[in-house]
């Protein structure tokens, strides 16, 4: 009989069972693999799920507004850059309500009832303030306008809405050059937004496009290893395919409005006019002297100039400044709200143009609880416009029942 007691097992020698076979090996991957499918599938329909549930929830109980981009509103136009086409009829939601859009052969957006004539016709220039596409033509300034002036002076009044999304004073100029020479007016109303209608140099020439152009975003593959670029590449696209069609990433979207200001995902920028450090800034002489030259142009047609000047939301809504300033991370030391009003209104009125600022009156409305602008989309809501016609009708009245004798702008020492 062999001994066998001391005898050490082989360091190469393995015992069975202890290295599985390529078969069992291959199945244990196998079963690894469907097992994370398996939770992965687990987990997207569980967060389907509850994103289903949270989006019935929210229609049900706090419904919020799809967002439907209409980009056939406006057509490029050379020099101009863009304007309304004639003869649209079409529904527009920028994130408020969902709102009729009507245009004439003209291209002026009119109310459901059509193109309203009249001896007395007044044109409107303005930017997105005043093309009003937030609420129905018959709430916005210019609808208000034609109904309520009727009133006062016993004849029908027209008014020309010649606002356009993402103008500024320069096109306000060239639309005004354009429109005086093809129709007599009584008056032109000049509505300068003071979040960004402040502009530091004049410019001759604006390249077709559309202003929806910058804000429809299309699926890409980045180009470039930076954050912005992932952001307008990949997070834009999906934010313009959400916003049109869940309620839930809508609201998601509002309560986190802070954190998408310091993300740099929001649109939404600060106005620099509101900076201590724009003081001294040629802006407020550039924009005057633009101004100026509208004044003069209506004038040489026989008509008076009547500028208004549209505040901010940051600069009435107490919540949204703060709010800004937190996302943004503004120093309050490094603003003055009241700084636009103040410095363009003085520049303009060395040309002794004939400026109305409501801005007193706004802050006063909304320390009363009415709500001026809107909750998603911050342009002026139904009662900002009813305030805003309430506050200018005197004058608009007294200037186009009796126009002043108009006498010649000076120059500004």
């Amino acid at each position: 009989m062999p001994h066998t007691a001391g005898v050490t097992a082989d360091p190469f020698t393995v015992a069975p069972g202890l290295i599985a076979s390529p078969a069992v090996a291959t199945g244990r991957r196998g079963a690894r693999l469907r097992e994370a499918l398996v939770n992965v599938g687990m987990v997207s329909v569980s967060l389907s799920l509850a994103f289903g549930l949270g989006e019935l929830a929210v229609r049900f109980v706090a419904p919020q507004q799809l967002i439907v981009k209409r980009p056939d509103i406006w057509q490029p136009v050379d020099t101009l850059g863009w304007t309304h086409r004639p003869n649209v009829n079409t529904t527009i939601n920028t994130g408020e309500r969902t709102v009729r859009v009507i245009t004439d052969h003209d291209g002026f957006r009119v109310g459901v009832a059509g193109r309203v004539e009249g001896k007395k016709r007044i044109l409107l220039l303005g930017d997105s303030f005043m093309e009003a596409l937030q609420v129905g033509y018959e709430q916005s300034l210019a609808g208000l306008l034609q109904a309520r002036l009727p009133l006062r002076l016993g004849e029908p009044i027209a008014v020309r809405n010649g606002g356009v999304g993402g103008w500024d004073p320069l096109q306000y100029l060239m639309e005004a050059r354009r429109r005086l020479g093809r129709e007599g007016f009584d008056l032109v109303i000049v509505a300068v937004y003071l979040g960004n209608d402040v502009v530091s140099r004049r410019i001759e020439r604006y390249p077709p496009r559309t202003p929806v152009e910058d804000s429809i975003h299309r699926f890409r593959v980045p180009q470039r290893l930076r954050y912005r670029e992932f952001v307008d590449a990949v997070l834009y696209p999906i934010n313009d395919f959400l916003q049109a069609r869940s309620q839930l990433f809508n609201l998601l979207k509002q309560q986190a409005a802070t954190l998408r200001m310091r993300l740099g995902l929001t649109a939404v920028s600060f106005p620099a006019d509101l900076l201590r450090r724009e003081a001294n800034s040629p802006r407020w002489a550039v924009t005057a002297q633009i101004c100026r030259d509208i004044a003069r142009l209506a004038r040489a047609h026989g008509a008076p100039t009547l500028f208004v000047l549209t505040p901010a939301p940051f600069q009435v809504d107490t919540a949204a400044f703060y709010q800004a300033l937190k996302g943004f991370r503004i120093d309050p030391a490094a603003v003055d709200l009241d700084q636009p009003d103040r410095l363009l209104a003085n520049a303009m009125h060395a040309y002794q143009l004939d400026v109305v600022d409501v801005l007193l009156d706004f802050r006063r409305a909304e320390r009363s609880g009415i709500r001026l602008y809107g909750a998603v989309d911050s342009h002026l809501s139904p009662q900002g416009h009813d305030l805003l016609e309430r506050l200018i009708e005197p004058a608009v009245t007294a200037r186009v029942s009796a126009p002043a004798r108009l006498a010649p702008l000076v120059a500004a020492f």
